[in-house]
């Protein structure tokens, strides 16, 4: 039975590769398939910037091309694939950063408007924090330690999450 079986090798095995650019295409479809996918998610990422899908769109090119030269097979694709995405999403994440760096946040925050002259839009009521301040061009929630009327000019002592707490003008520290 075992000498059967080796004496159909010979016929099997010619037969299987009839064609040798069959075997070369064969062997990087899967390649070719993963270029195209993340050639896709690159084009997704120009049209929809921001949600970081160039990262796996990286992942996938590089993973593709090396299928496709038969450079890496099987379990070394798992810890390229990670290596490479890690890397893409330092860069990708530092090119954002250079795109659009972030505000600081003492530029955003409410604590820069201590010192500064307001108006009061509505009435603050003593320790409530039912009133209005506006600011230049902004408009805060106030409260103060004494009722203050509308149209009265105001100072900010203190600044504590979204609301101010004030003085009258007429009493300087």
């Amino acid at each position: 039975m075992i000498q059967n079986f080796f004496l159909k090798i010979p016929y099997i095995w010619p037969c299987s590769r009839q064609n040798m650019a069959d075997d070369i295409l064969e062997g990087s479809e899967a390649g070719l398939a993963f270029v195209i996918v993340g050639v896709l998610l690159f084009v997704i990422e120009v049209f929809q910037p921001g949600f970081l899908i160039a990262v796996p769109g990286t992942v996938f090119i590089v993973l593709g091309i090396l299928l496709s030269f038969g450079v890496v097979e099987g379990m070394l694709l798992l810890p390229i694939g990670l290596a490479v995405g890690l890397g893409s999403l330092y860069g990708t994440m530092r090119l954002y950063q250079s795109l659009a760096p972030p505000d600081t946040p003492s530029e955003m925050s409410i604590e820069t408007k201590i010192g500064q002259r307001g108006i009061v839009t509505k009435e603050v009521v003593a320790n409530e924090r039912t009133g209005k301040v506006k600011i230049k061009l902004e408009e805060f929630r106030a409260t103060s330690e004494e009722n203050i009327a509308v149209g009265a000019k105001v100072k900010v002592t203190n600044a504590e999450g979204i609301t101010v707490t004030v003085i009258p003008e007429a009493e300087k520290e």
